[in-house]
């Protein structure tokens, strides 16, 4: 009996010690004992009991969400602890019609969350921590976009349909991620309400990089001409267009879109000059021949000249440079093709030699400008060594063509006082 009587007072003893009530949870909120707080709401909510009263929701939800401030709590609690404030919080209402603890406090537990939140996935997207982050921030316009539907409001404190640096947080998150489509989706909201500033910049390239990449001309075109629109000095939108055109693989299509963009910016630098890029590989490089190689050698040297003309270093000098000796190199080699002693023959070969020439004159002073460029540098890398050889070497040969030994000895000589290491 006595053992009995022992074990039945522990069951008696224990079963009201956690019969808790609301009155009991009300009273640990306003004590701020929310760890004891959480452990009361969950035992009155465990009761079938009281699954349908408003309060015992209520009481969860403020519970929860002034749990999830505690220093002590990690930070993925801190979000569950949140997120399950959300729901109780809804939950509440759709029990009591007149929501009544609700507009008491004017909605505020709300707002509360929508900052934590936003907070929350701040601070766990600086500790790298991407996928809660993520999370936090979807978890805080789902919070925003229920504020707005509700027609809450804060006083001074305005929400906003497009919460820009909300969605701008998710969109940079997701793509952390690496999950690109869902950080499409963000940044197209973005671009969709011509969002601008120089903080989206950078959102309008990708969604471009992205249309781009997945091979979808009609958003890409629609894309590029607002990004042209929004931020006309940013070089990319001609660079990815002309990409775009260039994976066509028609030649001729690609140049007749630089020339496009050039009768519109004559003077861009990076368009001249590319433009004389892809004419210099065709003409010297490896791919098939143009059908017209004079017309093209023209269209080379007016967008060199435009180039030059723009160019802060020497780049574009130095491929006039190649082209003009290019020009004077095949000249001179007609000319010794021809053997014959006829007068035509000899007429023939003294015009090419005569063609040579000029253009051996038009090159020097491209040949003298890249020098003066090379020499005037504190340091050269390895590569505009091997520049500075090959022009020097232009000279040489250039003065021994027209018998002048003397001067294509000196350029021999610094050119062999150029070390690559």
């Amino acid at each position: 009996m006595k053992k009995f009587f022992i074990v039945s007072m522990a069951v008696f003893f224990s079963a009201n010690l956690f019969a808790q009530t609301l009155d009991d949870v009300s009273a640990m909120i306003t004590k701020k004992q929310y760890a004891a707080g959480k452990v009361a709401v969950d035992k009155v909510l465990a009761d079938p009991k009281n699954a349908d009263k408003a309060d015992a929701w209520y009481f969860k939800g403020r519970i929860y969400n002034s749990l999830s401030y505690d220093s002590s709590i990690s930070k993925p609690e801190k979000y569950t602890l949140k997120a399950a404030a959300f729901d109780a919080f809804k939950k509440s209402q759709t029990l009591d019609p007149k929501d009544v603890r609700m507009v008491f406090e004017q909605y505020n537990s709300y707002i509360d969350l929508y900052f934590g939140l936003f907070d929350l996935g701040a601070g766990l997207f600086n500790a790298k921590d991407y996928a809660p982050a993520l999370q936090s921030f979807k978890k805080a316009l789902e919070v925003k976009d229920y504020i707005l539907a509700k027609k809450y409001t804060y006083g001074d404190t305005k929400l906003y349909a497009l919460d820009t640096s909300l969605v701008l947080n998710a969109a940079i998150t997701a793509m952390q991620l690496k999950q690109d489509d869902e950080a499409q989706s963000y940044y197209k909201q973005l671009t969709d309400a011509n969002v601008s500033g120089k903080d989206f910049e950078e959102v309008y390239l990708s969604v471009a990089d992205y249309y781009a990449k997945k091979k979808d001309a009609a958003n890409l075109q629609a894309m590029l001409e607002k990004g042209k629109r929004l931020y006309p000095d940013n070089a990319y939108w001609n660079e990815l267009e002309l990409k775009t055109v260039e994976a066509t693989g028609d030649k001729k299509a690609l140049y007749a879109k630089y020339e496009e963009m050039i009768a519109k910016s004559p003077t861009d630098f990076n368009l001249n000059y590319n433009y004389a890029v892809e004419i210099y590989n065709t003409l010297y490089g490896q791919e098939a021949k143009p059908a017209d190689p004079a017309a093209a050698k023209a269209k080379l040297s007016e967008a060199l000249k435009n180039a030059i003309a723009t160019d802060k270093g020497i780049d574009a000098t130095v491929l006039m440079l190649n082209h003009t000796f290019n020009v004077a190199a095949d000249y001179s080699t007609a000319a010794s093709v021809i053997k014959g002693t006829k007068p035509e023959d000899v007429k023939k070969r003294n015009e090419l030699k005569a063609l040579a020439n000029k253009k051996m004159d038009e090159a020097i002073p491209y040949c003298e400008a890249a020098i003066k460029y090379y020499e005037s540098q504190p340091t050269l890398k390895t590569i505009q060594k091997a520049s500075f050889q090959n022009v020097l070497g232009y000279m040489s040969d250039m003065y021994s063509a027209k018998g002048d030994t003397k001067k294509a000895a000196e350029y021999d000589k610094k050119k062999a006082g150029i070390s690559l290491k």
